[in-house]
C-alpha cells in the first residue's frame, strides 16, 4: 500500500503543472475574445504594471489593438485538435526543440490537417517556459519580438471557432503549451 501512495505522490506534481493548467489557457483564450476591453482592464494592465511592459511596444500596441477588439465568438473545446496539440507538445518536450515543424519535419499544417480533419483556416501557437496559465495567454498575445504578431493574430481571429490546447514538460524549457486552432471539421 505504501509504494502505490508514494508513486501516486510523484505523478500528481507532473499533472499538477501542466495538464491542469490547461482550462485555465481556455478561460483566459475565451475572456480576451468575448471581452477584450474588460479583459485589458482586469488581466493585461495589471501584468504590464507587474512585469514593468508599460514602455514596451509590443506590450503597447496589445492595449491599443484590445481597445479597438470587438466582441467575438468563444472557441470551442476540441477533442482532436487537443489530441494534434499534446502530439506535438510531448514531441517538442522530449526532444527538447521548439517550433511549428514536428521533430521528423513535418509541417503543422500536414499534422494537423490529418489527425484532427480540421478545415478551412488553421494555426498554432507554441510556447515555452511559462507554467502559469496568464503567463501563457499574454506572452502570446504580447508577442514580443515576433513582427507578424501571429501569435496574438490567432488569438484574435474571429474566424476560429475550435482550438485544442496541451501542455507537457520540455527538455530544455521544463514546460510548453501548444495550441492548434480550426475554423471547421
Amino acid at each position: 500500500m505504501m509504494l502505490r501512495f508514494t508513486l501516486l505522490y510523484f505523478l500528481i506534481p507532473c499533472v499538477g503543472y501542466s495538464q491542469s493548467t490547461e482550462p485555465a489557457v481556455l478561460t483566459l483564450l475565451n475572456q480576451v475574445r468575448t471581452r477584450p476591453q474588460q479583459f485589458l482592464k482586469e488581466q493585461v494592465e495589471p501584468y504590464l504594471d507587474k512585469h514593468q511592459l508599460t514602455r514596451n511596444s509590443y506590450a503597447k500596441s496589445l492595449v491599443k489593438e484590445l481597445k479597438a477588439t470587438q466582441t467575438m465568438q468563444a472557441l470551442q473545446l476540441s477533442k482532436p485538435l487537443t489530441e494534434v496539440a499534446r502530439i506535438h507538445a510531448m514531441d517538442m518536450g522530449k526532444k527538447g526543440i521548439t517550433g511549428h515543424n514536428s521533430s521528423n519535419g513535418t509541417p503543422f499544417h500536414e499534422r494537423v490537417r490529418n489527425h484532427s480533419k480540421a478545415k478551412g483556416m488553421i494555426a498554432e501557437n507554441c510556447s515555452y517556459g511559462y507554467d502559469q496559465a496568464l503567463d501563457i495567454v499574454m506572452s502570446l498575445l504580447i508577442d514580443d519580438g515576433i513582427k507578424s504578431l501571429g501569435h496574438r493574430k490567432n488569438i484574435l481571429e474571429p474566424r476560429y471557432k475550435w482550438v485544442g490546447i496541451a501542455i507537457e514538460p520540455h527538455k530544455t524549457y521544463q514546460i510548453n503549451c501548444v495550441m492548434d486552432f480550426a475554423e471547421s471539421f
